[in-house]
């Protein structure tokens, strides 16, 4: 990846997404500490994902009237004001009293979130050719998962040194660095954008969701993503707690070793997929072969009562479910006309969101109300119907070529 745009995106990028664990654990620590109280920290992700949700309904009409790199810009710069905002506030004013100021910062930087994501994926085709699209993803993903496999980790000791307060003014830099490299990216397809026919407000909100439904390689995938978003519930951290204590019967030590050993295994994804053009050259097999592994580690997993084994089936499992997402995201890229991408990522952001939330909620119910092992089996059933799409629709999983 030798263009200098493509790097700037996806070090500034990371550096935001750093930023974004650090004022997380800080903020935390602050809300715990002020009030002792597990129900206020469990307000910060539930407001995060519900800003970030709103805030992707209303994005195609941002995306309509800005370019993506103004929108990747402008919205690193509002969020490293917020966090300066946050900063200040956090060392001077912040009180029980006052909390709902803080959740309110919180809930403006979370909204600014669900423009940048689906931006930034828009703009990864329009820096590099289509060729180089696996190679691309696989290096962002890599990125990705890095910083979430060691930032909260980092935060943590960053936090025990510095403090909350200290922990913020380090995110308030990163953003400082982010929104600097922000700045410098060129975007070589702009000049050939051909001006669009203004829209209706309704027709603008929903054109991504019509985009998906009349083309049958996005429809396919999308299809599959609601089935994995479903499924993938039971890798949330209170399932494999409640799953360690009761199924392997070991300490909670082990909830960090499964974390660690999945993470492992989404990382060795994005290295196969930088490294390995054997895979690039069988995309569609790869695919099919990955679904019916992460449907049978998840299944396996479920039932396993060796811990050993359960560091080894969930490493598998990340690495086979992380390597499809990037060859879908790489066809997803290439199926489209640049200006017509931020529309669908918006939409797939909105679609997963809705889908993790209410699944969330119902792997709940089942482990309380039967047993662990059958959200297992449950996600398992979803995986396979993933798995029979692919088969049966496998002839439009295919690339554009420029």
């Amino acid at each position: 990846m030798k263009n200098h745009s493509f790097r700037y995106l996806v070090i500034g990028q990371s550096l935001a997404n750093a930023g974004d664990v650090f004022y997380i654990v800080a903020l935390i620590s602050i809300v715990y500490d002020m009030t002792g109280s597990t129900f206020f920290v469990s307000l910060v992700p539930l407001i995060h994902t519900f800003s970030t949700f709103l805030s992707g309904l209303i994005a195609p009409l941002i995306i309509d009237k800005y370019k993506l790199k103004n929108i990747l810009l402008y919205s690193q710069f509002s969020k490293m004001i917020l966090l300066f905002l946050l900063a200040i506030y956090s060392l001077t004013f912040v009180s029980l009293y006052s909390i709902a100021i803080l959740f309110i910062l919180v809930g403006c930087i979370s909204f600014l979130d669900g423009w940048a994501s689906p931006a930034r994926n828009s703009m990864i085709p329009r820096l590099v050719p289509t060729d180089n699209l696996i190679k691309a993803n696989s290096l962002v993903s890599l990125s990705d998962q890095s910083i979430r496999l060691a930032g909260w980790s980092l935060g943590g000791i960053l936090l025990a040194l510095l403090h909350p307060n200290g922990l913020f003014w380090i995110t308030f830099s990163l953003f400082i660095l982010s929104t600097g490299l922000m700045s410098l990216l060129v975007d070589p397809k702009q000049k050939d954008t051909v001006p669009r026919e203004k829209t209706s407000i309704k027709q603008a909100l929903f054109e991504g969701w019509q985009i998906i439904f009349k083309n049958r390689a996005l429809r396919t995938i999308h299809l599959l993503i609601i089935f994995e978003a479903i499924a993938n519930t039971v890798w949330l951290s209170a399932i494999l707690y409640v799953f360690i204590q009761e199924r392997l019967k070991v300490g909670v030590q082990w909830w960090g070793y499964i974390n660690t050993s999945l993470f492992v295994g989404i990382l060795l994804a994005g290295i196969i997929g930088y490294k390995s053009a054997f895979l690039k050259e069988r995309l569609v097999p790869t695919v099919i072969v990955s679904s019916f592994f992460v449907f049978l580690t998840t299944l396996f997993f479920g039932f396993n009562v060796f811990p050993w084994l359960a560091l080894l089936l969930i490493g598998f499992n990340g690495l086979f479910d992380q390597l499809k997402g990037i060859f879908l995201q790489s066809i997803v890229q290439s199926s489209l006309d640049d200006h017509l991408l931020p529309k669908v990522y918006t939409a797939q952001s909105a679609l997963i969101t809705i889908c993790f939330g209410l699944s969330t909620a119902l792997v709940g119910i089942v482990s309380d109300l039967f047993n662990v092992v059958y959200t297992f089996i449950g996600a398992s059933v979803f995986l396979i119907i993933s798995f029979v799409i692919v088969i049966n629709m496998k002839d439009t999983l295919q690339m554009k070529h420029e």
